[in-house]
């Protein structure tokens, strides 16, 4: 089975193979899984530098910390049928402490690697060996901590907001207002601070631009302003109570979040949802799916001076959240779903509601064309605009409408497919230019899709349980993955059991992390003026990227 997803000569470098006898699609289905192995350290690169030949993304990286070694966990899919593999290395831990372990960079074959490796050092303290420029990326640079280990339960003297507090004493007692260059000397090149409490941003971002005149040479995106530390969260308490986590992650398309922890710990304990509660899980998260594509094309035009498509855009998710708030109770950080089931029934005014609904959207985004899609003004404005190809879009692991926008066909519903997706009538849309236009398009035309999903469904929905039975008391020791497709595209969530009532490590793979990192190859060339463009375009949401 190696053989069918990588080179023969790869069997040569595993350690050890941890389910030889299930790389099936069973296995994909049960533990989301397909392939599963250990390498040696040294062989990581040359493992990672196969699946890149072979058009294989980095999903996720990430670190399970054991008592003697930290287990680094690679997740390589492919775009099309889902085909992940799961490779390992072990990285013990040093006697000293510092650093508290090593292993090898993988930054030179996949640009994704930068942040997830920064994120590890952040967040594990593992230092890799040959990562151009590793520094923290969620906490404060004077940070001493590395919260995800299992050492670390807090510091009840806030030991690291002293150390920050210190820090910021000692600047403003030796700040001094210096100019580097006198006015002869003033060239064109500077640096310029977009966020981190920008308008367009929508959230705390910073970009550090590097600039030539009003020109981007190149930019840097800061994150982590907004880092609350779910996983840590989710460490120390049962799996009951982790669902609130997952509504506040992508606060405006939350019901796909609530999908797939749902779905993850269904399949880690074989339970099998009411044929009910999946027809109510996929109408209400498409119907979340438009009210967030909504919020995104509102707030994207507004940014570039299309006052009126505003009000349209809003007026419309109103609707929509009406009808989604008559079932949850709840209007933006849904926390709906239940293991087995939903928290309650959908009411009988909702199949009215939505039946009123559709022809009143299919006529607004017929306005929408005319007003936007078609404008001449607007199109040029985003066409040929943060170019992303398909080399890019590879080595940064971008998925959703923004990998959509450049021409690939990768959408999780059709194929990773989950729930009653596979037996409903849909379309992918794409578009080939990779511009801020196509991804523009993409959503557009997605909104079209789900509105035709939630036609197909709203007269079927059979009756019977919204919930299941009694569920089983823990969840089985082992590892599990389990991903959908989001309104931003991929998110994973990769889970370590032991058996207890609390989760041992859950990674939560996030599209707008893999998707903003791309931003940087994406303005280089552009104006200041066009980075508000690109940025909308790319449709991030910041507690998702800083968790």
């Amino acid at each position: 089975m190696v053989s069918t997803l990588v080179k023969t000569n790869i069997k040569d470098w595993l350690l050890e193979t941890i389910k030889p006898e299930e790389f099936s699609e069973k296995n994909l289905k049960v533990a989301g899984i397909l392939f599963e192995a250990l390498v040696p350290q040294n062989k990581i690169a040359e493992v990672a530098r196969e699946y890149f030949s072979q058009g294989y993304f980095l999903e996720s990286i990430t670190a399970v910390d054991f008592s003697e070694c930290l287990e680094i966990v690679y997740h390589f899919n492919q775009w099309g049928p889902a085909k992940r593999s799961c490779i390992k290395i072990l990285a013990p831990k040093n006697a000293s402490g510092a650093p508290i372990a090593t292993a090898p960079s993988i930054t030179s074959i996949y640009k994704a690697a930068d942040w997830f490796e920064r994120e590890i050092f952040d967040m594990f303290g593992v230092v890799f060996q040959g990562h151009p420029h590793l520094k923290r990326i969620l906490l404060p640079e004077s940070s001493t901590i590395h919260p995800l280990l299992k050492s670390f339960k807090g510091e009840p003297k806030g030991s690291d907001v002293e150390q920050c507090l210190k820090l910021l004493k000692e600047d403003a007692e030796t700040f001094e207002i210096t100019y580097p260059q006198s006015i002869k000397q003033q060239n064109n090149h500077y640096y310029l601070n977009m966020g981190p409490q920008h308008p367009s941003t929508h959230g705390v971002l910073r970009l550090l631009l590097h600039l030539d005149g009003e020109r981007v040479l190149d930019a840097e995106p800061v994150i982590g302003y907004s880092h609350r530390h779910h996983e840590k969260m989710m460490e120390i308490q049962n799996y009951l109570a982790c669902w609130p986590n997952f509504g506040r992650l992508d606060y405006v398309g939350a019901m796909s979040y609530n999908f797939g922890y749902a779905l993850l710990i269904e399949k880690a304990m074989g339970v099998v949802p009411p044929p009910r509660v999946e027809y109510i899980r996929v109408l209400t998260t498409e119907l979340n799916r438009i009210a967030s594509h909504l919020l995104w094309m509102g707030t994207f035009l507004l940014d570039l001076g299309g006052f009126t498509p505003f009000f349209y855009c809003f007026d419309d998710r109103e609707k929509v959240l009406d009808i989604l708030e008559a079932a949850t109770g709840e209007r933006l950080t849904y926390d709906y779903f239940r293991f087995g089931g939903v928290d309650h029934d959908i009411p009988q005014e909702m199949v009215p509601a939505i039946k009123k609904f559709i022809p009143a959207f299919k006529e607004r985004l017929r306005d929408y064309d005319k007003l936007v899609t078609k404008n001449v003004i607007f199109e040029h404005r985003t066409k040929g605009l943060g170019l992303l190809s398909k080399e890019n879009a590879l080595a940064y692991g971008v998925t959703g409408p923004a990998l959509r926008g450049s021409g690939i066909a990768m959408d999780l519903r059709r194929d990773e497919p989950y729930s009653i997706y596979p037996e409903l009538d849909f379309n992918i849309p794409t578009r080939t230019d990779g511009d801020v236009y196509s991804r523009y398009v993409v959503r557009v035309k997605e909104m079209e899709e789900s509105l035709k999903i939630i036609a197909q469904i709203i007269d079927k929905i059979p009756a019977g349980d919204f919930k299941s039975g009694k569920l089983p008391k823990n969840v089985p020791k082992g590892e599990y993955y389990s991903s959908v497709e989001s309104t931003r595209g991929s998110f994973g969530i990769y889970l370590v059991s032991d058996g207890t009532l609390n989760p041992y490590r859950i990674r939560l793979r996030t599209p707008s992390f893999s998707n903003l990192n791309a931003i940087i190859d994406m303005l280089p060339g552009c104006l200041i003026s066009d980075v508000i463009a690109v940025l909308g375009s790319t449709d991030i949401v910041l507690p998702e990227i800083d968790r």
